[in-house]
């Protein structure tokens, strides 16, 4: 009998030791679990960030081009007025002296 008491009395504190490391490597799991989702979460956030960033990056590139198309439009249409007007202007001088 004293041999059984002291055999429970080893027993238990392992028994108890062992069930609350059960408990500790659930919640363990848990939180590895929820981390594990909140980093899948950021990273299909950030997956998504790049996406309209690209796009973004896309559509500035295009507003760029059709910046410079319209630079050279304008460009080509002062150079015609500036041709027209020294026309012009040789014409009235030529007028002016008959």
């Amino acid at each position: 009998m004293k041999s059984l008491t002291k055999l429970g009395a080893i027993v238990l504190p392992l028994v108890l030791l062992t069930a609350c490391a059960n408990t500790d490597m659930a919640a363990l799991k848990s939180s590895v679990s929820e981390a594990q989702s909140a980093a899948e979460s950021a990273l299909s956030a950030a997956n998504n960030a790049q996406s309209t960033a690209d796009a973004a990056q896309r559509s500035a590139s295009a507003a760029e081009l059709a910046a410079a198309n319209a630079q050279q439009t304008a460009d080509s249409a002062q150079s015609t007025v500036d041709e027209c007007c020294a026309k012009i202007d040789r014409m009235f001088e030529k007028a002016m002296a008959k």
